[in-house]
């Protein structure tokens, strides 16, 4: 039996046991959760109102951690979003899809030790594209060895920046929103250079206008205007090692043309490289073709090309560096490409075109009005020879990329490689060839001089000339007498936003056997766009001979009815006079706020058309629809231009209008709603009176 003392320092021993132990529990009670992965609160997936290839998953944490999202359609692939910064609070936008696409997502999170675990799950649908693009009809067979390819489309009235992905579907998209100061369109010309810079953000340049920096989700982070000091950008530019641009620049001159007939004062537009530091806002004029070539010469005169009531006379379409740092020009009048030494003080060498320093003892390896020069890490020049005014001894037009090998000890140009397309494509104007990490090469036919059933064209091809990746489009939906461009194709691009592919896309299988430049597939796809179009405005046409489109907003040649955010303008009857109409409108916002930066000084945004571009000649009657935005509306301005100044008719009538009321934003709580968020006249179904109208 114990004694007495021992039994009490037992029991202390005892207590102070119990006491541990409690102590542990309180303090693995308290410190668990933080050894755990933090949970997710709530979350709610959306898409993004101004881009319906843009999702974006707001969520709360229990405590602080990084997240990211997983999301997937069989169809186009698996990916990952970049992991976020450490928080509690998370925006995770989600790029890289498709339009009108199903997505499964997951919400992953990750600890202090880079443990994972998937806390949330769901399923979301993009929207579809915009109108201009989404008339745009592709096809594509093969697939392309670059993850992403980027490109710029342009029509007659907008400027979209594109990702493909390796199967030919647009993922990504932006238009270029016109800027304070460059309101008319009409003097601008199209986005051409784009590059992406390694934190996502993507420089482009827009001709005559600017060179802009905009982020993957479009916000606006730079931007150059042409001015007296900037000049004026066009075509293309080089992101120099230190962050700096340098950029082409048309610099307006005076020279003395008398000799030949002319003013002693005509004006012309020289080419110079200018560099602009983004950070500083300063920018330096380096190079000027006028200290190398004089425009009086004579062996200038048929080179120059009369453009904006000035003589063009080098026209210098693309800069690019070379391997020991000099820059290569291509000069599309003058028909050469220049080598510019590394310190930009002297032309090393010229080839093609007046004063060349190589000669082709083969003529047909001579080049005609080319594109995007660059010279290959071998020495090599590769290019795009659009082949305008080839002579017909020398196969006549057509166009292909070509790679010359310059031979300096016998001072001779040879071609080393080409690809011209199988049939042959002729695109005269813009385009570029590109050679890629792997060796294959990009080819961009960016232009079409009759586009009726010729579609625009991408092509990948490898060494040796097998295309292993070909993509066509084709406008059905255009502006007459205008021809929508592409510019060059830019690959070697891994992702838009930091986001990797986990798996890539299933294999897309063909039942047709895809015969390039198909011109009966080209028609069969454009009657059936037409007939798409009619069937909607053969209901409008119903409603109008029923009276379920209701009393006229204005009456005058062409009656105005109004439909939910679209205006209707119908004549009945109306003669083939009437096609030809062509309408100014003119949409006042509530808060001028809304308007594009390039329209606020006007107080309106500019919305004109003629009836061609969109309107239909249905039994005896013409109808036009064109769609109002979706801001809150104050009054509309409209009429019918006629050759004086003076319109036919105007009509001005005020809109107690406000804005498209999107479904708002909902909790995804594990993984049940499917959310179709994005603007309900893209795409989405309305009615008029008991009449269901599908618009696509």
């Amino acid at each position: 039996m114990l004694s007495a003392a021992r039994q009490k320092a037992l029991m202390r021993r005892l207590g102070m046991g119990v006491g541990l132990a409690i102590l542990l529990a309180v303090c693995l009670a308290v410190l668990w959760p933080y050894m755990l992965p933090p949970s997710v609160l709530d979350h709610s997936l959306s898409i993004r109102d101004d881009n319906a290839l843009i999702a974006e998953v707001e969520l709360s944490l229990s405590r602080a951690g990084q997240v990211f999202v997983e999301y997937e359609n069989p169809q186009a692939g698996k990916f990952r979003t970049a992991l976020s910064k450490a928080g509690t609070k998370h925006v995770i936008p989600v790029v890289r899809l498709r339009a009108e696409t199903t997505y499964s997502y997951a919400i992953g999170v990750q600890d202090a030790d880079g443990a994972a675990q998937i806390a949330q799950r769901g399923e979301f649908r993009t929207g579809p594209l915009p109108g201009d693009l989404a008339t745009v009809h592709r096809r594509a067979i093969g697939r392309s060895s670059q993850p992403l390819i980027l490109t710029s489309y342009a029509d007659h009235f907008n400027d979209y920046i594109v990702f493909w992905d390796e199967a030919g579907e647009i993922v990504w998209h932006q238009a270029h929103d016109l800027v304070e100061g460059f309101a008319d369109r009409s003097k601008l010309g199209p986005v051409n250079a784009i590059e992406q810079k390694p934190n996502g953000n993507l420089i482009y340049i827009k001709n005559w206008c600017c060179i802009t920096e905009i982020s993957p989700l479009g916000e606006v982070v730079r931007q150059l205007l042409a001015g007296d000091e900037a000049g004026i950008p066009h075509h293309d530019f080089v992101l120099l090692d230190d962050g700096r641009i340098l950029y082409l620049s048309d610099e307006k001159t005076l020279f003395d043309d008398s000799e030949n007939g002319g003013e002693a004062e005509a004006s012309a537009i020289a080419d110079a490289l200018r560099i602009w530091d983004p950070e500083s806002g300063h920018v330096e004029q380096v190079w000027d073709s006028r200290d190398f070539w004089d425009i009086e010469s004579a062996d200038q005169w048929d080179l120059r090309e009369i453009r904006s009531s000035a003589l063009h006379w080098t026209h210098i379409n693309s800069v690019s560096i070379g391997p020991q740092g000099n820059f290569i020009l291509s000069s599309r009048q003058r028909q050469q490409v220049i080598s510019v030494a590394a310190d930009l003080q002297t032309i090393e060498w010229q080839l093609g075109g007046p004063g060349s320093d190589y000669r082709f003892p083969n003529p047909s390896d001579r080049f005609y009005v080319q594109h995007q020069a660059a010279q290959l890490p071998n020495g090599n020049i590769l290019l795009f020879d659009n082949g305008a005014k080839r002579p017909a001894s020398e196969g006549g037009n057509y166009s292909r990329a070509i790679e010359i090998r310059l031979d300096d000890e016998r001072r001779s140009a040879v071609k080393a490689w080409e690809h011209r397309a199988d049939p042959d494509i002729f695109s005269p104007v813009v385009s570029g060839a590109a050679r890629l990490g792997n060796g294959n090469t990009l080819i961009n036919f960016g232009f079409r001089k009759r586009l009726d059933y010729q579609p625009l064209t991408v092509l990948e091809v490898d060494p040796q000339g097998n295309e292993r990746f070909r993509v066509e489009a084709l406008q059905l939906d255009r502006y007459p007498n205008t021809n929508p461009l592409w510019f060059r194709a830019v690959g070697g691009i891994g992702s838009i936003m930091g986001e990797a592919m986990l798996r890539a896309p299933a294999a897309r299988l063909r039942t047709e056997a895809f015969v390039p430049d198909d011109q009966r597939y080209w028609e069969a796809a454009k009657q059936q766009h037409r007939e798409h179009r009619l069937d909607r405005y053969r209901l409008l046409h119903e409603a109008s001979v029923s009276g379920d489109l209701g009393t006229p907003l204005a009456r005058s040649t062409f009656d105005i009815h109004l439909s939910d955010r679209a205006l209707i303008y119908l004549k009945r009857p109306c003669d083939a006079d009437d096609t030809q109409a062509k309408f100014f409108l003119h949409v006042f916002p509530v808060d001028e706020g809304d308007l594009p930066p390039g329209r606020r000084r006007f107080g309106f945004e500019n919305f004109d058309f003629p009836f061609a571009h969109r309107g239909e000649f249905l039994n005896g009657d013409c109808i036009v629809q064109p769609f109002l935005p979706e801001y809150p509306i104050d009054r509309i301005r409209t009429g019918q231009f006629v050759s004086g100044k003076e319109p036919q008719w105007k009509a001005e009538f005020a809109l107690d209008m406000p804005a498209i009321r999107h479904p708002p934003k909902q909790n995804v709580l594990d993984g049940g709603a499917i959310l179709n968020h994005y603007p309900a006249h893209q795409g989405s179904v309305r009615t008029f009176g008991n009449r269901v109208l599908d618009f696509f």
